[in-house]
């Protein structure tokens, strides 16, 4: 073999870069993931979570306003109402500071139930320390005829203890008669003996119940009470004083009292001496007057009363006024200047002075009352 050298290239660098000796090569690029697999739910499981959770918070929504949850002071009021709607009074006193109260309508049988509690709410509250307490609370019920009436109630409250402070006022009791009658329950009246105070429940109250068809109210014969305040259910009066429960004759008993007074002056025109009876001459010192032989009383026209003038005293009943006046006829023989002769008079006739006292079985009676009536003709025409 030969010895020669072996060939240079010359021309060409080789160059070495001694910095990368000892440097890690490129991470290698990680392998793809595996998916991941999700757990399934059936349709059906779903559906029952989702109701368990709406039931859950419908049960928390029924705590928190639950009635057992109710501020002190409102459960108070609301408990007071239901007792009176239940018609048990001595619970419904038990809620107020009035638990020793009594009285004629403070009895369960003048309690009427066709009322409903519409809305009970405590609206102020203040904290006066030593675990004491008031409270306001605003409480609505509604009636008949959709009647709606709210007043505020103040509670007072002492250590977990609550009751109504003046859950009742005293009123002046009002009739239309010798006695009020709410639902049924009477109260004798005298006023000679001064005005009478009653205290009254909450609820629906009616004037004489028992009022005959000869007679009807004026206005309202029914009210609602709640604390202090007075609803009149028809006209839709608002009051703080009682209602007056206004009588008058209804229609039916205005053509019983005419037909009466009709048959009352026939009887007059038999017997002129009759009580009340107008059929007496006036005085008159310029002649005499006499009835003419075989003569006799005749009523030409009746004298008519209208209801709208029957007013109701106590003791008396309903004054009666001339609503149109009525006349008789006689025929009489004067005495003038000593000569007789012989005339057809005509007297006047008017309802004044006479009262008509109606019963609760449809009847009535006409009698005088306290002030002077008629019991004589005012003044004689001739015909």
């Amino acid at each position: 073999m030969s010895e020669s050298a072996s060939p240079q290239r010359w021309g060409e660098e080789h160059m070495i870069d001694l910095g990368a000796v000892g440097e890690a090569g490129p991470e290698p690029e990680p392998a793809p993931s595996q998916p991941r697999r999700f757990l399934r739910i059936p349709n059906a499981a779903l559906a029952y979570a989702a109701i368990a959770i709406a039931l859950a918070a419908a049960v928390v929504t029924v705590v928190k306003w639950s009635p057992l949850h109710r501020p002190l002071a409102e459960s108070t009021v609301t408990g007071f109402l239901e007792a009176v709607h239940d018609g048990d009074v001595e619970a419904a006193l038990a809620f107020t500071d009035q638990r020793d109260a009594e009285g004629p309508y403070l009895v369960p049988e003048a309690l009427d139930a066709r009322w409903e509690i519409t809305r009970v709410a405590q609206v102020a509250y203040t904290d006066t320390g030593d675990g004491k307490a008031t409270a306001e609370v605003y409480a609505e019920i509604e009636g008949p005829d959709h009647a709606l009436i709210g007043t505020r109630y103040h509670v007072a409250i002492d250590r977990g203890h609550a009751e109504i402070e003046g859950a009742m006022i005293e009123h002046e009791a009002y009739g239309s008669f010798d006695y009020l009658d709410l639902n049924g329950v009477k109260l004798e009246l005298d006023l000679e003996q001064g005005p009478v105070y009653i205290l009254l429940l909450p609820g629906y109250y009616e004037f004489y119940p028992d009022l005959p068809s000869t007679m009807e109210f004026e206005d309202d014969g029914a009210m609602m009470v709640l604390g202090s305040k007075f609803l009149q259910i028809e006209s839709g009066v608002l009051d703080e004083w009682m209602p007056s429960p206004w009588v008058v004759v209804s229609q039916e008993g205005e053509d019983a009292v005419n037909a009466a007074l009709r048959e009352f002056y026939d009887g007059c025109a038999a017997d002129p001496t009759v009580e009340g009876c107008p059929f007496k001459f006036p005085e008159d010192p310029a002649r005499e007057l006499a009835l003419a032989p075989g003569a006799q009383w005749q009523v030409a026209v009746y004298p008519e009363v209208r209801s709208e003038r029957l007013w109701y005293e106590h003791g008396a009943g309903f004054g009666l006024e001339s609503s149109l006046p009525g006349e008789a006829q006689v025929q009489v023989e004067i005495t003038e200047d000593g000569q007789t002769r012989t005339a057809l008079v005509s007297c006047p006739i008017r309802v004044n002075g006479l009262y008509a006292a109606f019963d609760f079985e449809v009847g009535f009676s006409i009698d005088a009352g306290y002030e002077m009536f008629e019991d004589h003709c005012r003044s004689l025409v001739e015909v």
